[in-house]
């Protein structure tokens, strides 16, 4: 049986009481240093990868250490904003790793900045395509061909739920029947105003960005296009505008933040029995409600899979003197059975292929009622729909989340809301740059 040891966003294991007293020893690599600005690479000779305070398993680090034993490879994590960190380390061309993960959510910024990264392809690197999901490989991919960095782990989304509160209201509870049942979001919705007729503090959703999000995430497009045109007032963001809208208005959103202490009362105590999420959100419920554990099951949401999440590792153009040396250290620390590893460790699902059948990736999950959880996640990573980024979509992005808040906290209208998130979001647009029609 596969069990996780709950860090937020990260480490899993054996179960919520003994992981809980994990938490401080994974916070820093007892095989590199912590925190610092000192990268080794071509400089030190040394060969350091930058990481953030998650880590990956001290297991994985010492069997690479002993199969190059000459590298001196090390993993030195890095506190604070990592991107800021690595950004200003690769502006400055000085203190650079030889290697370092590279964040799903910064991919598209440093793809904007190829030059500061070696171009994996011209270390063969696209011999190694066929054993990692295409569409997570190409998200490190630049248009003209150049390849940044090699896929650690992705994050297909699922719906998390508590069979024993849906069976008490009369819902499916089997993760296959309520798979079926929930296939468009108004049938999911629905079962929402069912939860609340049992119990009227009872709430299906977290709040309407979680919605917003994922139906947005569902069309393939963001706030900005491949030609660098802003989009966000067009057919696939009022769409999941007016999915979010119609949550609040049957009444089934309990308008909570995510991560506070609110929030995980209401996971806690079953009033929350719902959350959409990628593989490591699981850590998330354990740390909020270890006391429901074998409560929960997984299965699909409605509409297609999406992805939230999952990083890379990279070489910084410079970093090192035998970048093939870094690149060989990089397919070893992303091996089947070593992402497979990481997987119990951190509840990363990998983005190798190979790791799909390993004993690790398909135990029970003792959390989920004893569930074999990545049939769920593997069957939605084949099928989910690549998402073109754009370094600004964060920025332009914003003012939808911003009035979507509005709209949920204090009764905006949402019409209102709207026409204020599109102004806003083009006046930002064509203050960054972006072409605006």
């Amino acid at each position: 049986m596969t069990a996780f040891r709950p860090h937020r966003r990260s480490v899993l294991g054996a179960s919520a009481l003994a992981a809980m007293g994990l938490l401080a020893a994974c916070s820093t690599s007892t095989t590199g240093k912590s925190g610092g600005s000192d990268g080794g690479g071509a400089g030190g000779g040394q060969n350091t990868m930058w990481y953030w305070p998650e880590g990956f398993d001290e297991k994985i680090i010492s069997a690479v250490q002993e199969k190059f034993p000459e590298a001196g490879f090390s993993q030195v994590i890095q506190g604070g904003d990592f991107k800021q960190k690595l950004q200003t380390t690769l502006q400055a061309k000085s203190g650079l790793p030889a290697i370092t993960g590279i964040k799903g959510e910064d991919i598209a910024f440093f793809k904007s900045v190829p030059e500061y990264f070696v171009d994996l392809n011209t270390l063969g690197a696209e011999d190694k395509k066929g054993e990692y999901l295409d569409w997570k490989w190409e998200q490190a991919t630049t248009t003209d061909g150049k390849q940044l960095g090699i896929p650690i782990d992705i994050g297909p989304t699922a719906l998390f739920y508590r069979f024993d509160v849906f069976e008490e209201a009369g819902l499916p509870a089997d993760p296959t029947e309520l798979g079926e049942a929930i296939t468009e979001w108004d049938a999911l919705f629905e079962m929402g105003k069912k939860l609340q007729e049992k119990d009227s503090e009872t709430y299906l959703l977290r709040n309407l960005a979680g919605v917003f999000d994922y139906a947005r995430r569902q069309s393939g497009k963001a706030f900005i296009d491949e030609s660098g045109t802003f989009i966000g007032a067009e057919e696939h963001v009022r769409h999941a505008w007016d999915l979010a809208v119609s949550a609040h208005e049957m009444g089934i959103n309990a308008a909570l933040d995510s991560n506070t202490a609110d929030t995980a009362a209401m996971v806690a105590s079953g009033k929350l029995p719902a959350d959409f999420g990628a593989s490591w959100h699981l850590a998330d419920l354990i740390v909020d409600a270890p006391d429901t554990s074998g409560k929960w099951h997984v299965t699909t949401h409605p509409g297609e899979a999406t992805n939230q999440g999952g990083s890379f590792l990279g070489i910084p153009e410079g970093g090192t003197e035998d970048p093939e040396l870094a690149l060989e250290i990089i397919f070893e620390i992303l091996s089947a059975q070593n992402l497979a590893t990481e997987y119990t460790h951190s509840g990363n699902f990998p983005a190798n292929i190979g790791s799909f059948d390993t004993p690790e990736v398909t135990g029970e999950v003792e959390f989920l009622g004893g569930q074999v959880a990545s049939e769920v996640f593997s069957a939605a990573a084949e099928h989910v729909r690549p998402l073109f980024e754009d370094s600004r979509d964060g920025t332009v992005g914003a003012p939808f989340w911003a009035q979507l808040t509005e709209v949920e906290a204090s009764g905006k209208d949402p019409e209102t809301a709207w026409n204020d998130a599109v102004k806003e979001a083009t006046r930002l647009a064509e203050q960054n740059g972006v072409k605006v029609d």
